[in-house]
């Protein structure tokens, strides 16, 4: 059998309609062809040309007769079949176990769920460390304002999403919650620059939480890998072992999740 040698040209247009695609963002979900244009750097012709075949095939709508484009229905469920196929806990597993393992601490894997603004334990590995040992159960949820893990994935959300976030009820959880408006934007910063969240006593007293986000394609954060310890064993370079730890496991399952090699 005979296998077709691709087409550099081929191959170079199809790169071309991933860059269209790639412009329809949360932030910005509406373009006209001009407005690709100017923001692709591509020549008038091919934005038409690749913006009119994704329209026909569904990837594309047209707002009225504005001349504006929005991703249409074909796209939201390739988003679905892609969503639906994706599970995350399936790639975080052997990574979690090896951490639990390693540290003989409780590791937990929280997902966005971003129609609520809230952080959900979506799989833990339990530390084997004797005494105290802190667990979360699966499923509860947190608002992303409290604890470690919701606030390394709001650090890495867009700037209209935090604000939406903190403008809710800021509620507590236990007299260590932050609830201070400022002083969480500022720990939100200090979580941008360092690439981990940490907290104390923020949702369960007794308990220190450090967390790293796991971003997605446009480089926001889906989820949050932690770990919880008790206070007694959460030595400055017990914790700074496991932060540097979360950030490298984080850092592999994102480039994964994105296509590149973990």
């Amino acid at each position: 059998m005979k296998v077709k040698a691709e087409s550099p040209a081929g191959v170079a247009l199809v790169a071309k309609a991933f860059q269209i695609l790639d412009m329809f963002q949360i932030e910005s979900p509406a373009w006209s062809q001009a407005d690709l244009v100017r923001a692709t750097g591509l020549n008038r012709s091919t934005v038409n040309r690749l913006v009119r075949f994704l329209a026909s095939h569904g990837y594309l709508v047209q707002i009225g007769s504005s001349g504006q484009h929005t991703l249409g229905l074909a796209a939201i469920e390739l988003g679905n079949r892609a969503s639906a196929g994706f599970n995350l806990r399936k790639v975080c597993q052997s990574s979690m176990e090896a951490l639990a393992a390693k540290i003989n601490e409780t590791v937990i894997l929280s997902a966005l769920d971003a129609a609520n603004l809230a952080a959900v334990c979506v799989d833990q590995i339990e530390g084997r460390q004797e005494g105290l040992r802190v667990f979360e159960s699966i499923g509860s949820r947190f608002p992303l304002h409290a604890g470690a893990a919701p606030k390394a994935i709001l650090a890495f959300l867009p700037e209209d999403l935090q604000q939406e976030a903190l403008d809710r009820d800021l509620k507590s959880y236990t007299d260590h919650t932050v609830v201070d408006r400022k002083a969480i934007e500022e720990a939100l910063k200090l979580t941008r620059e360092r690439g981990y969240a940490i907290s104390r006593e923020e949702t369960f007293e007794g308990t220190i939480g450090i967390a790293a986000p796991i971003l997605g394609p446009n480089g926001t954060a889906v989820a949050s890998l932690a770990v919880a310890l008790p206070i007694p064993r959460a030595k400055p370079e017990t914790c700074k072992v496991i932060a540097n730890e979360l950030v490298s496991i984080a850092a592999g399952v994102t480039r994964h999740i994105n296509g590149g090699a973990a």
